[in-house]
């Protein structure tokens, strides 16, 4: 088949299969880009079903399907309790976003060569939007109204595509330390990151380095403490006082942060079961923000676990909550298997994305949330090949 050879497939993949892929790691490449990226991930279910449909590509389960499932069905419960029918038939589109991992699932379980071509599309997207965004910065003055943005629509969405890209670099390097082009694409990516100016991207990075440190490496915690203060130390004056600012709480986007988690509390006291429905924070948020606040409206609350309550209540939040446990456990059962190296990758990711969504709303960020079930498929299905995780498996189901 012309095709499976153009991708570097096996000669025998089905074409619907290998269809698949080329739309699947096509939106891989084109992350930043919202269009092409759900154009991209729409033909890739398309043409995943036809190949389910004609036998060429199995159907699979994983665990994780479980939490997604249920906070689908939450999510459109919440909707449709809500009354709001724009936001009701605008959060269908979720299960099709959702839709992507079984199909990820499949594709790498199938033909096992999808998963080093979705690994390189990740890594070149990483390093080419970081060039980008150096480029933008290096040619324009920047400050904290005109920060960089690489491919993406905002900062937010840049800086949380950055950083767990910048994370896989990091571990693969240290895996095989001598690889230029892995150390090239560590420096590349984490220097995009921090100029991205988003603090909330910096602490999810710093928690994360710091977990595979106390996990991995424990004794470079002596060397790693002195190098940081020496880091800070020597920043450019632009970066050391964002840094600094992030300690603030009369800073003006900080106050307006806790304000908006003060409000949230409150609508969660009033709508705890079923929230007050995906997309309606923001349109009720006036009504229970304190009169000090900065903003009078808001997107979204700037926290995972208080948006994920107020809008689609304690379900919502469970479910989203149990994904990363479930995720966590599969990297924990891998972690001294040979490919040790992606269970360091899911859980740095998960440390990253869950503190700096403490901050920002990134779960709910379609581009994030797409390279998320990206990089939760690509690691369980890698990690299913260790015999460390399939004894480990066998004595948890063996009957005694």
């Amino acid at each position: 088949m012309w095709l499976a050879r153009r991708l570097t497939l096996p000669e025998n993949t089905p074409f619907y299969v290998a269809l698949t892929t080329f739309f699947y790691v096509g939106h891989m490449v084109f992350a930043g880009q919202v269009i092409p990226s759900e154009q991209g991930v729409l033909w890739t279910l398309v043409f995943g079903i036809v190949a389910m449909k004609r036998r060429e590509l199995r159907p699979s389960f994983h665990i994780l399907l479980f939490p997604l499932i249920v906070y689908g069905i939450v999510s459109t419960v919440s909707s449709f309790a809500n009354g709001e029918a724009k936001h009701f038939y605008g959060e269908s589109s979720l299960w099709g976003k959702m839709a992507l991992f079984p199909i990820a699932i499949a594709l790498y379980r199938q033909v096992p060569r999808v998963r080093q071509l979705a690994l390189a599309a990740i890594l070149f997207f990483g390093a080419y939007v970081s060039a980008y965004g150096l480029f933008q910065y290096i040619s324009t003055a920047r400050d904290l109204e005109h920060r960089i943005t690489g491919t993406a629509s905002h900062v937010m969405t840049f800086s949380g595509l950055l950083l767990p890209i910048a994370l896989m670099f990091l571990v693969l390097w240290l895996h095989e330390p001598l690889r230029w082009i892995l150390a090239a694409g560590t420096l590349l990516t984490t220097a995009a990151l921090w100029l991205t100016l988003t603090r909330s991207a910096w602490m999810g990075w710093l928690a994360a380095v710091l977990v595979l440190l106390l996990a991995k490496r424990p004794r470079w915690i002596v060397f790693a403490a002195p190098l940081l203060v020496l880091f800070i130390d020597f920043m450019p004056l632009p970066l050391f006082s964002r840094l600094i600012s992030t300690f603030d709480t009369k800073q003006s986007s900080n106050f307006d942060r806790i304000r908006m988690w003060e409000g949230g509390v409150e609508i969660i006291k009033d709508y705890p079961v079923l929230g007050v429905g995906p997309a309606n924070v923001k349109e009720v948020y006036p009504l229970y923000r304190k009169h000090d606040a900065p903003r009078f409206r808001i997107p979204h609350l700037h926290n995972n676990v208080i948006q994920l309550w107020a809008e689609r209540g304690v379900l919502g939040l469970a479910a989203y909550l149990l994904l990363l446990g479930l995720f966590v456990r599969e990297c924990i059962r891998g972690w001294r298997g040979p490919n040790s190296h992606f269970a360091e990758i899911g859980i740095a990711v998960t440390v990253a994305l869950t503190v700096a969504g403490m901050f920002e709303f990134n779960f709910g960020d379609t581009e994030v949330f797409f390279l998320m079930l990206d990089l939760f498929a690509l690691v369980v299905v890698s990690l299913e090949a260790s015999p460390a995780v399939q004894a480990n498996a066998e004595s948890l189901t063996a009957v005694p």
